[in-house]
């Protein structure tokens, strides 16, 4: 089975928002890519992935739409059709057709500076396609899951993710740039959020709710 369609078959099996988050996080593994993040605007903006903090800053309402407006294929950063976007250095912008009234996007961040735009370009006609299924998974969990009692962050939920791999609170603020205090505040409010009391029971409660 090709990675392709190995993700495909993976987002089939995706039955909460929670576990689309992680799913999505774990792209973040792969060779040359630093974070992804599927951004979606129905009556509020969600960020499900991992996406560095000024990003959600800097892609507003108005950003989204005029990009998903303008922007038919995958563009870099620094690309024309992105002037009235600010986006990280070496980033990919992937538009998503939605149904309305919908905007999304997928955006990728390469940890090598130096990629060409070109071949980032070329690769993100695969996105693409991945950005559409990740887009049906979330319309599919939102018809089934409208309600979600616990609502984990983005960063929280990197934070257990890497804690369930063993990390401690100073590894995982190397991997993450943050600070080892930021890693603990962020534990610290997913435990009140999943009613655990320690990291362990935290992890137990995220694994068991994937």
């Amino acid at each position: 089975m090709s990675f392709f369609e190995q993700t495909l078959a993976e987002l089939d099996q995706v039955e909460t928002l929670i576990q689309l988050e992680r799913y999505l996080i774990q792209f973040s593994e792969l060779p040359h890519i630093d974070w992804c993040c599927f951004i979606v605007h129905r009556d509020s903006t969600s960020y499900i992935g991992s996406v560095p903090d000024g990003v959600k800053q800097k892609l507003t309402l108005a950003a989204l739409k005029q990009v998903c407006q303008h922007c038919y294929k995958p563009s870099w950063s620094g690309s024309e059709k992105l002037t009235k976007v600010t986006l990280p250095q070496a980033s990919l912008l992937i538009p998503i057709v939605t149904s309305r009234p919908d905007h999304a996007c997928l955006i990728l961040g390469f940890t090598n500076q130096n990629v060409e735009p070109k071949f980032a370009e070329k690769l993100g006609w695969f996105w693409q396609i991945v950005g559409t299924y990740v887009y049906d998974t979330y319309r599919r969990l939102n018809e089934t899951e409208p309600g979600v009692e616990v609502r984990l962050t983005p960063r929280e939920i990197e934070c257990i993710h890497w804690a369930a791999h063993g990390k401690t609170s100073w590894e995982i603020s190397r991997i993450l740039s943050i600070t080892e205090r930021t890693v603990n505040f962020h534990l610290t409010n997913s435990m009140q959020k999943t009613g655990s009391s320690n990291r362990q029971q935290l992890i137990h409660n995220y694994m068991n709710s994937m």
